[in-house]
């Protein structure tokens, strides 16, 4: 008999600690859990959505059961709700950032097909931040940027959920792969949101943008947009400074005949130039640059910001290859070759060495004065004289 009341007594603790169990779900598991149809189960999460009360570890067993059985699916109608479960399921574990997420999303990015899915798991991996997953991330959208496919729209879903989870890492392991979003074969609008998150990824681009411009691995075109990128980033005016080098470096360091990649060249050219009469610079490789600009640049725009940079920069180097420009001018006055494009240029370069405000410049503007130029060149070289004391 005390057997049987041991028994008795054993069962009775086993069936309250499971009743107690049960107790410590919550509602909404407790209801999921009842359910056998997917269906059923996805009424219940977008009810618990809709009333705002359930725990993220609530959605994490959702999506946890969600995974486990979805290899038994087959039907089209179970499959599409479970498309849709695991995209509500990532957003709303993101949301909650519930870092104990990061396999159970992961594991979506690689079960499902549906991108709208994916995307949203992989938005959810930023917002958690699961680190261990980070370098998947990043290799996922770096082999998305190589190529659209048989389907673009589809990899383009998957590469804006990439581009936004990188933005919410904040890592910099993230930049170039959505950088090159930027420059790649997507859309204007996807392209738009990669420069979009650029800035939140990293605060200072310099490095990776500058290993971009100095790379043989990437054609003009991305060279330039680098440039561009690294010129509104917010970075030190010597940082910005350092990429215009290196771009008007790399941009004379080819030859092209193709007319589409020569005016890139030139757009990098006039960038360059434009931004180190800007920003300036104390690297003195770019004095030979400067002046293959003005005696090889395409046009007079190229030229006379060429003449604009050296001005700027304003030191004996400058000043040096100004009063250079200047004595060719008069050796062409004096032979009689003369052109137009001189007559305007000259008008040029002695305002800008005289701004230079260099002392050794005084003899290339003296020599103006020497020469049968007209009234009106003389009288700008007059006033150049002022300016340097």
């Amino acid at each position: 008999m005390k057997r049987i009341i041991t028994i008795v007594f054993i069962f009775s603790v086993m069936a309250g600690s499971l009743n107690a169990q049960d107790q410590e779900k919550d509602f909404y598991t407790l209801q999921f859990d009842e359910l056998d149809t997917i269906q059923g189960k996805m009424g219940v999460i977008q009810n618990a959505i809709a009333e705002g009360e359930a725990t993220a570890e609530f959605f994490a067993h959702a999506l946890d059961t969600l995974l486990r059985e979805y290899p038994d699916l087959n039907r089209a109608t179970e499959l599409k709700t479970a498309d849709d479960m695991a995209q509500l399921l990532a957003a709303q574990l993101g949301e909650a950032q519930y870092a104990d997420a990061g396999p159970n999303l992961w594991k979506v990015v690689e079960t499902f097909s549906n991108p709208l899915a994916r995307a949203e798991a992989l938005t959810s991996l930023g917002k958690v931040q699961a680190a261990e997953y980070l370098p998947h991330v990043v290799q996922l959208l770096s082999d998305l940027n190589i190529e659209p496919g048989e389907d673009p729209l589809v990899r383009e879903q998957v590469a804006y959920g990439a581009i936004t989870g990188l933005e919410e890492y904040k890592d910099s392991s993230g930049y170039l792969p959505v950088f090159f979003v930027s420059t790649g074969w997507y859309s204007d609008r996807l392209k738009s949101r990669a420069r979009e998150a650029l800035p939140k990824i990293m605060d200072n681009p310099t490095e990776p943008l500058l290993s971009v411009i100095r790379s043989s691995s990437y054609n003009y075109a991305v060279k330039y947009s680098a440039l561009q990128t690294l010129e509104a980033a917010d970075i030190t005016t010597q940082q910005k400074s350092q990429g215009a080098v290196a771009s008007l470096t790399e941009a004379w360091r080819t030859n092209t005949n193709t007319v589409s990649q020569r005016s890139i060249l030139t757009s990098t050219r006039k960038l360059s130039l434009s931004m180190i009469r800007r920003y300036g610079t104390e690297d003195t490789n770019v004095y030979p640059l400067l002046e293959r600009c003005y005696r090889e640049g395409v046009d007079e725009e190229e030229q006379i910001a060429a003449i604009a940079a050296l001005s700027a920069l304003a030191t004996d180097d400058s000043a040096r290859r100004l009063s250079s420009f200047l004595y060719d001018m008069n050796t062409r006055l004096g032979r009689g070759t003369l052109t137009k494009e001189d007559e305007r240029m000259i008008r040029v370069i002695i305002p800008a060495l005289g701004n230079t405000g260099r002392p050794l410049a005084r003899n290339a503007l003296r020599s103006v004065l020497q020469a049968d130029w007209t009234g009106a060149v003389q009288r700008l070289a007059q006033d150049a004289l002022k300016k340097i004391q």
